[in-house]
């Protein structure tokens, strides 16, 4: 819990910067201290099975802990353009940022980068006789869903994410 209301005033403090005037207005340090605030701080978060399905709604458990995938352009997040930080629905934490936000045309929220490379980690996924590179988050082991190597430039990434995963915390 505390882990989970430091992270929640971390974001708070940052989430003014989404708005473009007050970015535009915020000193380089400022900058720089509010995405430190969001990086992984190492604090795994392990809780028993039990406590996911009463902590999640029953969409978000299957895909966070059962890994898996929401109906494509059927989602909360898939046309959201609202500026803001992605945070993960399991413990909050930031994932990605809505200016990283791109329409690759998959059905889902789509992103270059996480805020943090040490926020997301990354699992060989082998089924449905593909390989993929699937997407968890570095604190609480949630599915988030799938990186692909088909983005826009710079990165050249495509995070496909399922929207029920994520919580936009919004200025």
């Amino acid at each position: 819990m505390q882990i989970l209301l430091l992270s929640i005033l971390s974001l708070l403090t940052c989430l003014s910067y989404t708005d473009e005037t007050a970015l535009s207005n915020a000193t380089n340090a400022q900058k720089e201290e509010c995405m430190a605030d969001m990086k992984f701080d190492g604090q795994k978060m392990n809780l028993s099975e039990r406590q996911w399905a009463e902590r999640l709604t029953p969409e978000q458990f299957k895909i966070l802990r059962e890994k898996a995938t929401e109906r494509a352009f059927k989602n909360q997040y898939f046309e959201t353009k609202e500026k803001g930080v992605y945070v993960c629905a399991g413990c909050a934490l930031a994932l990605f940022q809505s200016d990283d936000k791109f329409d690759s045309g998959c059905g889902w929220p789509s992103f270059s980068k996480p805020v943090h490379a040490e926020n997301v980690i990354y699992r060989q996924d082998v089924g449905f006789f593909t390989t993929r590179t699937e997407v968890v988050c570095a604190r609480c082991g949630g599915h988030l869903g799938h990186v692909f190597d088909d983005g826009p430039a710079p990165t050249g990434k495509r995070y496909c994410m399922n929207s029920a995963a994520m919580k936009l915390t919004s200025s």
